[in-house]
């Protein structure tokens, strides 16, 4: 009777699956609110193939960077090479997607981006914690006029600051940036102005967090899975994303 009591308990409070906490902040369509976007997707059916529910968290970029560091969360979406290196973090080496720094104004505005000599004198919006290569990095440190914008929308943010013509132009990703506008309402307020043209491998950055369940690993064998599945694809279809 004993024995017949504990297996009713067992059958009736299952195990908790394994999780783990991935965090970055909203970079639609890359990563979009209520656990959607194309890097969420691919990132949370991949661990759950190796037996793993990932849970992912918003908040800004460069706290995500500060808690992987720390050792806080397990990782951390949409992350270069540079700030892999920088933080300490690990990877799988397996790229999920291409950034390119696009430049953007108000309709209005008539400037085209050139070379970074073209930006002097003008007051550029960027998101706090992004990297955006060596150059551009060192240019927006120096310069006294550029806008930084931080939070779970900064993108949101540097759009209306250009409708408003508070800042001359806005730096981003060319993608997200029209995904953005288009949702919020900006679309007819902004233009593209050029891109610096070089596309910067994005990654899943891995902290030391329970080091020794080599998550980064289970998440390169996850990957392999949705690809044989047809998974991958499917997700990378429905966010109209083209193969990099």
């Amino acid at each position: 009777m004993k024995l017949k009591l504990i297996t009713i308990l067992c059958l009736s409070f299952p195990v908790q699956a394994e999780q783990i906490v991935i965090a970055s902040d909203i970079w639609c369509p890359y990563i979009c609110t209520d656990n959607s976007g194309y890097l969420v997707e691919l990132t949370q059916q991949a661990f759950l193939t190796v037996g793993v529910t990932a849970k992912f968290e918003t908040i800004p970029f460069k706290r995500a960077l500060r808690l992987a560091q720390r050792n806080r969360i397990h990782a951390v979406l949409a992350v270069t090479s540079e700030s892999i290196k920088r933080c300490k973090l690990q990877t799988s080496n397996i790229v999920l997607g291409q950034n390119t720094n696009d430049f953007y104004v108000h309709t209005s505005n008539n400037w085209q981006y050139s070379t970074l000599a073209d930006l002097e004198e003008k007051a550029v919006a960027s998101i706090l914690g992004y990297d955006y290569g060596d150059e551009l990095n060192q240019y927006l440190e120096q310069s006294p006029i550029t806008f930084h914008a931080s939070g779970e929308s900064p993108l949101n943010t540097n759009l209306n600051l250009l409708k408003k013509d508070r800042v001359d132009v806005l730096l981003g990703n060319r993608y997200v940036i029209e995904h953005t506008a288009q949702i919020f309402g900006y679309s007819k307020d902004i233009k593209f102005a050029g891109s610096e043209g070089h596309y910067t491998p994005l990654y899943v950055g891995f902290s030391h967090k329970d080091l020794e369940k080599n998550y980064q690993n289970k998440f390169a064998e996850g990957i392999e899975n949705i690809k044989q599945s047809g998974q991958y694809q499917a997700i990378l279809e429905k966010y109209h994303i083209k193969p990099w």
